[in-house]
């Protein structure tokens, strides 16, 4: 049987302050500049509301400029892994460098695109256009759904995920919960008409094409098959929708602000419109280029924390352009909410001793997503915790 660890308490305060000593020492001023008048918008109400209500914007507001060291839209483009996962299904030398091919995958970059996963191009489709559609309502239907909560079920909103005073960040989006369903499903928007079932049958399939890789990464760890599956327990399942206009002056800010992500993997897929970023383990920015009909599949923290550290989430952000809109959407995988995580205990006794401090999945979640600073400040400061308790 497998044992997953599990914690009868956690070091919460002393995370919490160590996170923000780490969070201080990140900040700094913003750019100053002449600024444009939106103090008549309710910027609350999204980056498309405004650049809709001022059609002949051409310059960037002051509260979206970012203190960027470097223009952004000047990186290289990396060439990321591409995977045939169909090999997960074929006979035992296929499978054996699949699954070798993902374990390289996931050391070297926290990032690789997969290919023949065996979800339909037009689900993928129809999950895109009913996205679309959510996102062309009027944002009286949208702000329906606006909460300062982060761990809301069914949330909308612009920027960063935070409610707290912040640089804003030229971004609108749309979140929810999915697997397991029984709990939110009722939430979800009625409109557009479509969106619900749609949206079920492709994190349906989304779940079953996770845990498929999460056996190939727990056996490329040298873990049983479904230890990692084990370990998430019921699991938890959570779709986030970005809407990205086309930017005035997309040079000075960010889409997104670099961040890793605290689940196990996160799916991606978009319109078409590349701006995703990574931060490579040479601490290089490159751009990553998304192959249609593909999914880009990247490592979060719990993955790095599970591992002890053998995996390292994948640091990124989004890039905004002046031409065309982007759409993205994000599905993370992680446990269940009420569980506490820290590293598998055979990957512990190889080590020598756990690298990250134990946590309740839920506080992790709020205390990363409720941060105005990102980066991996929250992981970093869970693994200084465990530094100073060994």
């Amino acid at each position: 049987m497998i044992k997953c660890n599990s914690y009868p308490f956690t070091y919460l305060n002393f995370f919490h302050n160590t996170f923000l000593s780490l969070s201080l020492s990140n900040m700094s001023e913003k750019e100053e500049t002449k600024d444009v008048d939106v103090s008549t918008i309710n910027l609350k109400k999204g980056v498309k509301n405004l650049v809709e209500t001022m059609p002949k914007l051409n310059k960037l507001p002051s509260d979206f400029i970012l203190p960027l060291e470097r223009n952004p839209l000047s990186v290289n483009y990396a060439q990321i892994p591409i995977i045939d996962i169909s090999g997960l299904n074929g006979a035992s030398e296929t499978r054996d460098s699949t699954i070798g091919a993902i374990a390289s995958a996931c050391r070297d970059w926290g990032i690789f695109t997969i290919t023949n996963h065996g979800i339909e191009e037009a689900l993928i489709e129809d999950m895109m256009e009913v996205v679309k559609e959510f996102f062309g309502l009027n944002w009286r239907a949208k702000m329906k759904y606006a909460s300062d909560d982060v761990m809301s079920p069914v949330r909308y909103g612009t920027s960063l995920n935070t409610s707290k005073k912040h640089n804003l960040h030229w971004r609108d989006f749309f979140r929810h919960y999915g697997h397991p369903f029984q709990d939110t499903f009722h939430l979800w928007p009625h409109n557009p008409p479509n969106y619900s079932n749609v949206a079920r049958e492709y994190l349906e399939r989304v779940w079953k094409m996770a845990m498929k890789i999460f056996e190939a990464i727990s056996e490329g760890l040298g873990l049983e098959k479904g230890y990692i599956e084990e370990c998430l327990g019921e699991g938890v399942q959570i779709l986030a929708a970005n809407y990205y206009p086309p930017c005035p002056e997309p040079h000075k800010t960010l889409g997104l602000a670099a961040h890793s992500d605290h689940g196990a993997l996160t799916f991606l897929t978009q319109n078409g419109v590349d701006g995703l970023q990574i931060k490579h383990i040479d601490q290089t920015w490159y751009a990553v280029h998304h192959v249609p009909g593909s999914f880009l599949v990247n490592i979060g923290d719990y993955l790095e924390i599970l591992s002890n550290g053998r995996y390292k989430s994948v640091e990124h952000r989004a890039t905004v352009n002046a031409q065309r809109t982007r759409i993205s959407i994000a599905v993370g995988h992680g446990p269940q909410l009420s569980s506490f995580i820290g590293p598998a205990s055979p990957l512990v006794a190889d080590n020598g001793s756990a690298q990250y401090g134990p946590i309740k999945y839920e506080d992790y979640i709020k205390i990363q997503q409720s941060s105005t600073v990102r980066g991996k400040t929250a992981l970093l400061a869970l693994k200084a915790q465990q530094s100073e308790l060994i």
